[in-house]
């Protein structure tokens, strides 16, 4: 499938394998997938640290301590930082097909035509499986861990978007891993482009 044309962009809840399906698509549809390294990217191509952007993804409240020094009405450090973001996202997905995890991509590339966007999610009690066996959380560090991620993830589309993460009317494709796996989540994905016109 090497003249795979659509970018496939991924929300997920934490531990409901948003990663783990992106691998899989790019090994099979032998096409790039970008999670971490967007932010890397985006470090690069400005001042910003890799820390700070990561920041504005994990802060729960949306915000960050940037906007206290920021005069009224200028743009903060904070959305300097989301904004790079999205143009590195912008540029990844004009360069041809490929895999974007998380980060709001469904919405920065919204007036792309060639976009796939899914949701993935999963049980609660499989995601707290997850904290555990990846951290060794005890079941009660795992269950927040779950929780404060999903918040700040929600969080971050919300300021993003101004609208509700994990909407349906937001995505092609919402999967529950929960009950199928991770691997069949990313077969399901691809019989989707395949029958999409």
């Amino acid at each position: 499938m090497s003249d795979f044309k659509y970018i496939i962009t991924i929300g997920r809840e934490y531990g409901a394998g948003g990663r783990t399906i992106a691998r899989k698509l790019s090994e099979v549809l032998g096409i790039p997938y970008y999670d971490k390294d967007i932010i890397k990217l985006t470090a690069e191509k400005t001042g910003f640290t890799e820390d700070m952007i990561q920041g504005t993804e994990e802060h729960e409240t949306g915000r960050s301590i940037f906007n206290w020094f920021i005069p009224s009405g200028a743009a903060s450090a904070y959305d300097q930082a989301i904004l790079a973001q999205a143009q590195t996202i912008r540029k990844i997905a004009r360069e041809g097909a490929c895999v974007i995890v998380g980060r709001g991509a469904d919405y920065i590339l919204r007036d792309f035509p060639n976009v796939i966007n899914v949701f993935v999610y999963a049980e609660k009690e499989d995601k707290i499986q997850y904290a555990i066996d990846t951290f060794g959380d005890t079941p009660e560090q795992a269950a927040r861990r779950v929780r404060q991620s999903d918040t700040a993830r929600e969080s971050y589309y919300h300021y993003l978007t101004k609208g509700k993460w994990g909407d349906l009317r937001h995505y092609h494709l919402t999967l529950n891993s929960s009950p199928i796996g991770k691997e069949a989540c990313a077969d399901l994905i691809i019989e989707y482009a395949a029958k999409r016109k």
